[in-house]
């Protein structure tokens, strides 16, 4: 078996947007037939074995954190989110088509992610909006 590493990605996005959703048809090959709230973070993991059979395989122990939604701007809500931005090797941000706002903030959320570390290890990629 080839090494294990742990990778973590957040998933960030407005309440109601679909991540819980994203994260769970990821994780368990299924649809989630009745999604939830999500209150502060839910972890979910799946196992990816990268260029199998080769030379240069590794096999990855992802977990994919769904951060609750909640847009609030007050300081103790982004001071509780805050917590599971530490050590994160990746970020995807979700919003829904229909929903223009959702959309607009996702600028926010990357503001709020990113700041946490001072040496970012991501490049975040827009559509120029």
């Amino acid at each position: 078996m080839a090494s294990l590493d742990r990778v973590k990605v957040l998933v960030l996005g407005d309440s109601g947007v679909g991540k819980s959703s994203l994260v769970h048809l990821l994780c368990q090959n299924q649809v989630l037939g009745n999604p939830s709230w999500t209150v502060g973070c839910s972890v979910d993991v799946r196992v990816h074995d990268y260029k199998e059979g080769t030379p240069e395989e590794k096999t990855y122990y992802i977990e994919l954190w769904d951060v609750g939604g909640s847009v609030g701007s007050a300081s103790s809500v982004k001071s509780t989110r805050a917590v599971f931005y530490n050590s994160v090797n990746g970020i995807i941000f979700v919003h829904d088509l229909t929903n223009k706002k959702s959309s607009q903030n996702l600028r926010r959320w990357s503001l709020e992610a990113l700041n946490r570390d001072l040496v970012p290890t991501g490049v975040l990629v827009t559509n120029g909006d």
